[in-house]
């Protein structure tokens, strides 16, 4: 049996290892830091329980502790007020006491759910991610972020929650739909285009492999992807300055799935087409024309470039109601590929030219 690859995120007391490789569900007991716990409360979805739940739930077995299950229905409806008072119900009724643990199993609704559940439960217990697909692994399940949504906006509730561990299990990335995969590889991108390094050439040589799902390629992209975020993570826990970078690409995306009332593109296109505005709106501003790498890496991966679709004015009302809108927007350029800097008061010739681009 192969080791798994170590990613350490370094918080001082609320440090915790991000394990990297395959077939790790199996062995998930023997991952999880929990000495004082006597059960593992499992939250999942009924898409990713009926894929995963049984190798998760004999994994966490396998240290003696008792395995509840509570099972979300997919998608962005489970990040409720509703669920997450049935979260803390099912909870209190089987008996979780502030040394037991939550596990989060499933993609970023079932991370943000079951993490803010684990947050607020007994003023905090211990949380671990298990996360089954690719933005998961490389993104969302690190860093603590959890949050629900309000009917006003999407994740407008939330704590920073550090998990005491995160398990990435790769093989389960084998089972994602072709639209999640693709997603995960908008995030991909976007950490190799944001972090110093070869991780853009390797995207741009290795695609084919990648999209093919080669199972060594994809362990080791997960953790180059995974160790750009734990960098940030560690120098910017709670997002005051440089995990501010991590938006790259998000202003937009962010409105136009607002705008598109979360029906329209997936989140991996949204994105996609935001990095690619930010790309036009830093040549526009006089930073290095890289357009075309956004480009063809974009392209190598099916991702769009353009087809944003909707009024500029009505993009910039929906700018003006993000919850990261502070003193006036700001927007995460690239002075050249690895140096993302953060850019206020931008001239609105330049960013409606920027978008015009894409649209």
């Amino acid at each position: 049996m192969s080791e798994p690859h170590e990613l350490r995120v370094d918080l001082g007391s609320r440090s915790y290892t991000i394990w990297i490789g395959p077939d790790l569900l199996a062995r998930a007991g023997e991952l999880v830091e929990a000495p004082k716990a006597e059960t593992i409360a499992l939250v999942t979805d009924a898409s990713v329980a009926g894929l995963h739940g049984e190798r998760a739930r004999n994994g966490l077995a396998t240290t003696g502790l008792r395995v509840e299950q509570f099972t979300l229905e997919p998608g962005e409806s489970s990040k409720s007020t509703v669920t997450l008072e049935s979260m803390w119900r099912w909870l209190a009724a089987v008996g979780m006491h502030r040394t037991d643990v939550v596990a989060a199993l499933g993609g970023g609704v079932v991370g943000d759910a079951a993490g803010f559940a684990a947050a607020t439960y007994h003023r905090g217990v211990p949380l671990v991610q298990m996360p089954t697909t690719l933005l998961g692994q490389i993104d969302s399940a690190i860093g603590g972020k959890t949050a629900i949504d309000l009917p006003e906006g999407k994740n407008l509730v939330g704590a920073f929650h550090q998990p005491r561990a995160v398990v990435c299990d790769t093989t389960t990335l084998q089972t994602l739909p072709d639209h999640e995969f693709a997603t995960g590889m908008a995030e991909a991108i976007k950490h190799a285009l944001i972090a110093p390094g070869t991780l853009a050439d390797r995207l741009t040589a290795q695609s084919d492999v990648i999209t093919a799902r080669d199972p060594e390629t994809l362990a080791t992209l997960v953790v180059d992807a995974a160790a750009v975020k734990v960098r940030i993570v560690q120098e910017d826990e709670t997002e005051q300055a440089d995990r501010a970078f991590l938006n790259y690409g998000h202003t937009l995306a962010h409105a136009l799935e607002a705008l598109a009332g979360y029906a329209g593109p997936t989140h991996g296109e949204a994105v996609a087409i935001g990095m690619m505005f930010a790309a036009n709106l830093a040549t526009e501003l006089g930073y290095a024309d890289r357009v075309g790498v956004h480009r063809s890496l974009l392209e190598a991966y099916d991702l769009p470039t353009t087809g944003a679709g909707f009024e500029y004015e009505d993009v910039a009302r929906t700018w003006v109601r993000d919850k990261k809108y502070e003193a006036g927007m700001r927007f995460v350029l690239l002075e050249d590929l690895g140096r993302p800097v953060l850019v206020r008061d931008i001239q609105e010739s330049a960013l409606r030219k920027a978008y015009e681009a894409v649209r």
